[in-house]
Protein backbone atom coordinates (compact mmCIF):
# COMPACT_ATOMS: atom_id res chain seq x y z
CA UNK A 1 0.00 0.00 0.00
CA UNK A 2 1.35 3.39 -0.97
CA UNK A 3 1.16 6.24 1.49
CA UNK A 4 -0.08 8.71 0.70
CA UNK A 5 -2.09 7.70 -2.37
CA UNK A 6 -0.94 9.29 -5.63
CA UNK A 7 -3.80 11.81 -5.79
CA UNK A 8 -3.05 13.01 -2.25
CA UNK A 9 0.69 13.19 -2.90
CA UNK A 10 0.01 15.33 -5.98
CA UNK A 11 -2.19 17.73 -3.97
CA UNK A 12 0.38 18.03 -1.18
CA UNK A 13 3.18 18.65 -3.67
CA UNK A 14 1.22 21.43 -5.40
CA UNK A 15 0.51 23.10 -2.06
CA UNK A 16 4.14 22.72 -0.98
CA UNK A 17 5.46 24.16 -4.25
CA UNK A 18 3.27 27.27 -3.94
CA UNK A 19 4.09 27.86 -0.28
CA UNK A 20 7.82 27.31 -0.79
CA UNK A 21 7.89 29.61 -3.82
CA UNK A 22 6.24 32.36 -1.75
CA UNK A 23 8.24 31.61 1.42
CA UNK A 24 5.01 30.90 3.30
CA UNK A 25 4.09 28.41 6.00
CA UNK A 26 1.16 26.24 7.04
CA UNK A 27 -0.22 24.80 10.26
CA UNK A 28 -3.29 22.63 10.78
CA UNK A 29 -5.90 22.08 13.45
CA UNK A 30 -7.45 18.64 13.15
CA UNK A 31 -10.41 16.94 14.77
CA UNK A 32 -12.34 14.52 12.58
CA UNK A 33 -9.29 13.67 10.42
CA UNK A 34 -7.49 12.40 13.51
CA UNK A 35 -4.00 13.42 12.37
CA UNK A 36 -4.29 12.06 8.84
CA UNK A 37 -4.03 15.54 7.34
CA UNK A 38 -0.73 16.20 9.13
CA UNK A 39 0.55 12.78 8.10
CA UNK A 40 -0.23 13.56 4.46
CA UNK A 41 1.50 16.95 4.67
CA UNK A 42 4.71 15.63 6.24
CA UNK A 43 4.90 12.65 3.89
CA UNK A 44 6.84 14.59 1.27
CA UNK A 45 10.55 15.36 1.63
CA UNK A 46 11.25 18.91 2.75
CA UNK A 47 7.91 19.37 4.50
CA UNK A 48 9.59 21.11 7.42
CA UNK A 49 10.33 24.05 5.11
CA UNK A 50 6.63 24.91 4.81
CA UNK A 51 4.78 22.93 7.52
CA UNK A 52 5.05 24.45 11.00
CA UNK A 53 2.96 21.81 12.74
CA UNK A 54 -0.50 21.11 13.96
CA UNK A 55 -2.86 20.28 16.74
CA UNK A 56 -5.14 17.32 17.08
CA UNK A 57 -8.06 18.80 18.99
CA UNK A 58 -10.40 15.88 19.42
CA UNK A 59 -12.24 16.17 22.74
CA UNK A 60 -13.97 19.17 24.23
CA UNK A 61 -11.49 18.99 27.10
CA UNK A 62 -8.61 19.46 24.66
CA UNK A 63 -10.41 22.44 23.11
CA UNK A 64 -10.51 24.10 26.50
CA UNK A 65 -6.78 23.54 27.00
CA UNK A 66 -5.39 23.90 23.50
CA UNK A 67 -7.56 26.21 21.44
CA UNK A 68 -7.99 29.34 23.46
CA UNK A 69 -11.53 28.32 24.41
CA UNK A 70 -12.82 29.29 27.81
CA UNK A 71 -15.50 27.54 29.86
CA UNK A 72 -18.19 29.90 28.50
CA UNK A 73 -17.41 28.90 24.91
CA UNK A 74 -17.57 25.24 25.92
CA UNK A 75 -20.96 25.78 27.62
CA UNK A 76 -22.39 27.47 24.52
CA UNK A 77 -20.94 24.86 22.13
CA UNK A 78 -23.60 23.23 19.96
CA UNK A 79 -21.39 21.14 17.70
CA UNK A 80 -18.95 21.51 14.82
CA UNK A 81 -19.57 24.33 12.35
CA UNK A 82 -17.74 26.59 9.93
CA UNK A 83 -17.67 29.24 12.68
CA UNK A 84 -15.92 26.81 15.03
CA UNK A 85 -13.43 25.84 12.31
CA UNK A 86 -12.58 29.51 11.72
CA UNK A 87 -12.12 30.09 15.47
CA UNK A 88 -9.66 27.19 15.63
CA UNK A 89 -7.78 28.49 12.58
CA UNK A 90 -7.52 32.05 13.90
CA UNK A 91 -6.32 30.94 17.33
CA UNK A 92 -3.67 28.61 15.92
CA UNK A 93 -2.50 31.21 13.41
CA UNK A 94 -1.82 33.63 16.27
CA UNK A 95 -0.07 30.96 18.29
CA UNK A 96 2.06 29.40 15.52
CA UNK A 97 2.57 32.52 13.39
CA UNK A 98 1.99 30.57 10.19
CA UNK A 99 0.95 32.26 6.96
CA UNK A 100 -1.99 29.87 6.67
CA UNK A 101 -3.84 27.68 9.13
CA UNK A 102 -6.26 25.04 7.91
CA UNK A 103 -8.75 23.81 10.48
CA UNK A 104 -11.30 21.04 10.26
CA UNK A 105 -13.98 19.84 12.66
CA UNK A 106 -16.83 17.45 12.06
CA UNK A 107 -18.38 14.05 12.46
CA UNK A 108 -16.44 11.14 10.95
CA UNK A 109 -18.96 8.67 12.39
CA UNK A 110 -20.55 6.40 13.18
CA UNK A 111 -22.30 8.84 15.57
CA UNK A 112 -22.20 12.49 16.59
CA UNK A 113 -21.32 11.82 20.23
CA UNK A 114 -18.79 14.35 21.55
CA UNK A 115 -18.17 12.50 24.80
CA UNK A 116 -19.26 15.17 27.27
CA UNK A 117 -22.52 14.68 29.15
CA UNK A 118 -23.43 18.33 29.78
CA UNK A 119 -23.07 19.33 26.11
CA UNK A 120 -26.18 19.11 23.97
CA UNK A 121 -25.38 18.87 20.29
CA UNK A 122 -28.07 20.42 18.12
CA UNK A 123 -27.56 18.04 15.20
CA UNK A 124 -28.54 14.41 14.80
CA UNK A 125 -27.00 11.38 13.11
CA UNK A 126 -27.80 12.94 9.72
CA UNK A 127 -24.67 15.04 10.36
CA UNK A 128 -22.40 11.99 10.33
CA UNK A 129 -20.10 12.38 7.35
CA UNK A 130 -19.98 16.17 7.65
CA UNK A 131 -16.79 18.20 8.00
CA UNK A 132 -16.45 21.95 8.38
CA UNK A 133 -13.30 23.71 7.18
CA UNK A 134 -11.80 27.06 8.01
CA UNK A 135 -8.67 28.69 6.62
CA UNK A 136 -7.12 31.76 8.22
CA UNK A 137 -4.60 33.42 5.94
CA UNK A 138 -3.05 36.69 4.84
CA UNK A 139 -6.13 37.76 2.85
CA UNK A 140 -8.73 36.82 5.46
CA UNK A 141 -10.74 33.79 6.46
CA UNK A 142 -12.55 31.30 4.27
CA UNK A 143 -14.75 28.37 5.16
CA UNK A 144 -16.75 25.57 3.57
CA UNK A 145 -18.57 22.33 4.38
CA UNK A 146 -18.51 18.80 2.94
CA UNK A 147 -21.21 16.19 3.47
CA UNK A 148 -20.22 12.69 2.35
CA UNK A 149 -23.46 10.92 3.34
CA UNK A 150 -21.26 8.04 4.53
CA UNK A 151 -21.26 6.60 8.07
CA UNK A 152 -17.91 4.76 7.82
CA UNK A 153 -15.36 6.53 10.03
CA UNK A 154 -12.17 5.53 8.16
CA UNK A 155 -13.68 6.34 4.78
CA UNK A 156 -14.83 9.75 6.04
CA UNK A 157 -11.44 10.54 7.55
CA UNK A 158 -9.80 9.93 4.16
CA UNK A 159 -12.46 11.91 2.28
CA UNK A 160 -12.24 14.77 4.77
CA UNK A 161 -8.45 14.96 4.53
CA UNK A 162 -8.53 15.01 0.72
CA UNK A 163 -11.24 17.69 0.75
CA UNK A 164 -9.14 19.75 3.18
CA UNK A 165 -6.18 19.65 0.82
CA UNK A 166 -8.32 20.51 -2.21
CA UNK A 167 -9.84 23.48 -0.38
CA UNK A 168 -6.43 24.66 0.84
CA UNK A 169 -5.03 24.47 -2.69
CA UNK A 170 -7.99 26.51 -3.93
CA UNK A 171 -7.33 29.16 -1.26
CA UNK A 172 -3.58 29.48 -1.88
CA UNK A 173 -4.13 29.64 -5.64
CA UNK A 174 -6.75 32.38 -5.19
CA UNK A 175 -4.38 34.26 -2.89
CA UNK A 176 -1.64 33.91 -5.50
CA UNK A 177 -3.96 35.58 -8.03
CA UNK A 178 -4.74 38.31 -5.48
CA UNK A 179 -1.03 38.91 -4.94
CA UNK A 180 -0.36 38.93 -8.68
CA UNK A 181 -3.06 41.59 -9.15
CA UNK A 182 -1.25 43.96 -6.82
CA UNK A 183 -3.51 43.72 -3.79
CA UNK A 184 -1.64 44.10 -0.57
CA UNK A 185 -1.91 41.54 2.17
CA UNK A 186 -2.60 42.23 5.81
CA UNK A 187 0.06 43.64 8.06
CA UNK A 188 1.74 40.74 9.81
Amino acid sequence: MQFPPDDIQSLVQKIADILLCRNQTLSVSEGACGGLLSAYLISIPGASKFFDGGRLIYSLRSRLRLSGWNSELIKSYTGPSETVAIKFARNLRIEFGSTYVLSETGYAGPSTDVGVDHVRITSDDASVGTVYLGVAGPYGDRSCTLETNVANRAENMQSFAKFCLEFLLEVVLADNDTEDNGHSKEKE
